[in-house]
Parts: C-alpha cells; structure tokens; sequence
C-alpha cells in the first residue's frame, strides 16, 4: 500500500489489483458526471487562507511531493490525508458545538483554531446536516476512545482493544448515515472495519511448530495484513463496479466512489482507501492512528472523524439509486449472514 503513513509490504511482493473484471467494462479510469443530488450541497468551503494554514500548505505540498503517485489520488483521498495532516490549526467543528465540549477542557484559546471563528458560515469537515447536538454526541464518543483503549492497556486486557476500537468507529458511521437522511435505508458500504489480532497470529504460527523467531512471525503478521485490506478493498471495489455497470450503455452513469478500510491492530488503526473507479490504481495508506495515548484524545478523535465525514458527505452528494434502498424494497440474498 502507499501513502504518506505505511503499512508497507516487501519490496518483490507488488500490489494487488483486481483479479476479474467483465470483459465488456473498459479498463482504467472511469470518466462521468456527477450531478448533485442536493442544489446547495458544499463537501468543504475553502479554508486555505485561514490562519497559519497557508505557511503548513507549502510545508504539506512540499512533503506530498515525494509521495509515489499521490498526483492520481481521488479529490476524497486528497482531502482526508490533507485535514488529516493539518489538525490543529485548520478549523475543523462549528463554533457553536464547543458549548456541548465545556467538560473537555476544549475551551481553551490554544484550540482555537479547531473551531470555526464565532459567526462563521464556512462549512468545515465535521457537521450535521441534520440534529447539531446528535452530531455533537456522536463526536464526542470519539473523545473517549483514547481513554478507554488506556486504560484496558494499564489492566492488561489487550484482546478487548479491538472489538472496542471497532464498536466507536461503527457506532460513528451509523450516526453518519442516519445524519444523511438514510436511516430507513440499506446501503452498500464505502468503508468497512476490520481487526486483527497479532497473538491469534502468534499462537497459530507456534502451533504449527514454524521454527520462526517471533520478530520474523511479526514481520508475517503485518505482510499478512497488509495482503488481506488490499484483498478486502479490491473486492469492495469490484462490487461497486459491478453494480453500476449499466449493460445497456457499457459505461457508469455514476462514477464509482472511493473505498475505505479501517484496519484494527490493538490500539492502532490503519486508514487505507482505494479508487474504485480506476482498476490500475493501487491501494493506498491515508494515515495510521496510535490511539494508546491519553493526551492525544482529541487529535485522535478528529483522524477517526475526518475520513467517515468525508464518506458520509459523498454518500449524501450523489445517493446512487442502485445502492441505496428503502428497508421495504430490500431484499438480503442471505437473510441469515
């Protein structure tokens, strides 16, 4: 996988692409309109200009440059990885939520720049399209994931990180959806969560009696990890194709979206995403969260935020007929998966 954070694969091993596609589909990118369905829907108002954003800009720019084949990132890619990089300094929450924050400690002048300046109409990242203070809670049980994951650490309950990690990035995206107006909706994810386990890994390679140090079984563990997201996402990504594959034109009335992964390895959370419109491109590494440090809570409250934000905004943008249903309409070819 690539980006600016890696979890990177041997140099010989390559990236995996997608292994079938129908003859008919055209390979590489896929060129079409994408008409709103929303006339007043803004992703993100233009923030560039803001504060000490400029000067961390050509600091940014300047370090996106030596990444491989960022210049083909998907304008979703480009903005997850770019707020991602500038937490802090570029607003990110409306002003008028940091009333709900006041036990934080978040009212702080050093924050300032979290927030939207008082009165200001710019839309940032992070906002509800629907129920402010929803939005605001939902946010907030991102606050606590830093502490929480602590604190199962300090007792010793490595195994319980995980499903905990897994739950808050789920219980967001299900806010997310329902915050689009989709809450009596199936709809085909963009995004999906996944853990690993490194001691499962260990005890079965011990198991087998591998005569493997436990570095070299970690050194497995992370190649293996690293093949199963880009399996998982090629796989995602191949649905999508398919399911906006239109037989009568031979083309996508729709672009097909960008696809997300969040992979949890204990208390660390590995973004990856991948174009699933252009079947040349690779996966690609967005950031890697080390959620274990209590202090971080609110930068890594805004790393898991930014990118379902982002997901959420899309979905709400261009609701595609085909993967959006009403709960009535929708029929589960599987009704007990």
């Amino acid at each position: 996988m690539r980006g600016g954070f890696a979890l990177k694969r041997k140099p010989n091993s390559g990236t995996s692409k997608s292994k079938s596609s129908s003859k008919s589909k055209p390979n590489g990118p896929v060129h079409a309109r994408r008409e709103p369905i929303y006339d007043d829907f803004i992703r993100i108002d233009d923030w560039d200009h803001y504060g000490k954003v400029p000067k961390l800009l050509l600091e940014y720019e300047s370090r996106m440059a030596t990444i491989e084949g960022s210049e083909n990132w998907t304008d979703d890619q480009k903005l997850v990885h770019k707020l991602s990089y500038l937490r802090g300094h570029h607003p990110m929450i409306p002003s008028w939520w940091r009333l709900y924050y006041k036990m934080w400690g978040i009212t702080q002048s050093d924050l300032d720049d979290v927030f939207t300046p008082i009165d200001e109409p710019r839309r940032v990242v992070i906002h509800a399209y629907g129920n402010e203070l929803a939005g605001a809670k939902a946010l907030e049980s991102l606050f606590y994931v830093s502490q929480y994951v602590k604190d199962t650490e300090q007792i010793g309950e490595d195994d319980k990180i995980a499903p905990l990690v897994v739950k808050a990035i789920k219980g967001y995206y299900k806010w997310a959806l329902i915050d689009a107006g989709l809450r009596n909706f199936e709809v085909m994810p963009t995004m999906i969560v996944i853990s690993y386990s490194p001691r499962e890994f260990l005890r079965q390679s011990r198991s087998r009696d591998e005569m493997f140090t436990d570095e070299q079984i970690m050194e497995q563990f992370t190649e293996a990890v690293s093949r199963d997201i880009e399996d998982r996402l090629s796989l995602l990504a191949r649905t999508w194709r398919g399911l906006l594959w239109d037989k009568r034109t031979k083309g996508y009335p729709m672009r097909p979206p960008t696809v997300y992964a969040f992979a949890v390895v204990r208390s660390v959370v590995l973004i990856a995403s991948l174009d699933s419109a252009d079947e040349s491109k690779p996966v690609i590494t967005l950031n890697q969260i080390n959620l274990n440090d209590r202090g971080q809570w609110l930068w890594n409250a805004l790393s898991l935020a930014i990118p379902i934000s982002v997901i959420r905004d899309a979905i709400y943008h261009t609701r595609y007929p085909q993967a959006v249903v009403p709960k009535e309409d929708y029929e589960d070819d599987d009704p007990d998966a």
